[in-house]
C-alpha cells in the first residue's frame, strides 16, 4: 500500500512538472509564442501551435512569460502622392504646370515565426502592437519604392502602365528582398492611379 502511494505521488508529479513546462498548450491556434525567462533570456525556437514544445524555465515561478504574436499576414492600405513640376521644353526656367500623381496599394506581407525572434533579439519590438507598427513601416517603404519606381519609368517612357508589371519582376526591380529578406510580399496591387502626363513636358521633380 506505501509503495502505491509512492507510485501515485511520483505519478502526480511527474505530471504537474510536465504541464508546467508543457508551453504548445498555452499558445493558441494561429499564434506564435516567444518565451522569455529571467534565467535563459530569449528563447530561439518559437511556440508554434500543434509542435510540441516543453520549457524547464516554467518550473521556476514568476520566472518565465510568453510573449505572443499573430500568426497572419500582415495587410494595409497605403496611398503615395505628391507633385512633380513640369517646365517648358524650350525653356527651363518657365514653370508650365505642377503634375499630381497618386497610387494606392492593397499590400500583405507574411513572415516566418523566426523573424519575430530576430526582432526581439535586436530590440525592434516586444509586442504584437510594436510588431504592427513594425510592419506598417515595411509596407510604407515598399509602398514607396514602387510608387518612386513607376515615376522612373513613367519618364523613360509616357506609354508606361503599371498594372503590366508582373509581382516578382517588380520586386526585383525595387530591391525589397535586399532590404527585407525575412519578409514575403504574397500581396502588392495596384487599386487605384493618377500618373502625370510627361508627355506634355519635359519633367524635371523629386530625386527617386
Amino acid at each position: 500500500m506505501k509503495n502505491l502511494i509512492c507510485f501515485l505521488i511520483f505519478v502526480i508529479f511527474c505530471g504537474v512538472v510536465f504541464f508546467t513546462g508543457w508551453t504548445q498548450i498555452k499558445v493558441k491556434p494561429d499564434t506564435i509564442g516567444i518565451v522569455q525567462s529571467k534565467t535563459g533570456g530569449i528563447n530561439q525556437k518559437p511556440v508554434i501551435p500543434g509542435q510540441f514544445s516543453w520549457h524547464k524555465e516554467f518550473l521556476i515561478p514568476t520566472n518565465a512569460e510568453i510573449n505572443k504574436f499573430k500568426n497572419q499576414p500582415f495587410n494595409t492600405t497605403k496611398t503615395i502622392s505628391g507633385k512633380r513640376t513640369a517646365f517648358s521644353s524650350e525653356n527651363y526656367s518657365n514653370i508650365k504646370d505642377i503634375l499630381d500623381y497618386q497610387f494606392t496599394f492593397q499590400i500583405s506581407l507574411s513572415y516566418t515565426p523566426d523573424v519575430l525572434v530576430n526582432l526581439i533579439n535586436e530590440n525592434i519590438i516586444s509586442n504584437q502592437e510594436d510588431l504592427e507598427k513594425y510592419l506598417d513601416g515595411v509596407s510604407a517603404y515598399l509602398a514607396q519604392r514602387t510608387a518612386n519606381y513607376f515615376l522612373q519609368e513613367l519618364n523613360k517612357n509616357p506609354d508606361f502602365r503599371p498594372e503590366e508589371i508582373r509581382l516578382i519582376d517588380l520586386l526585383g526591380y525595387i530591391g525589397f528582398y535586399k532590404e527585407y529578406p525575412d519578409f514575403d510580399v504574397t500581396v502588392l496591387a495596384l487599386n487605384n492611379y493618377k500618373l502625370p502626363y510627361y508627355s506634355i513636358y519635359d519633367s524635371i521633380g523629386e530625386e527617386l
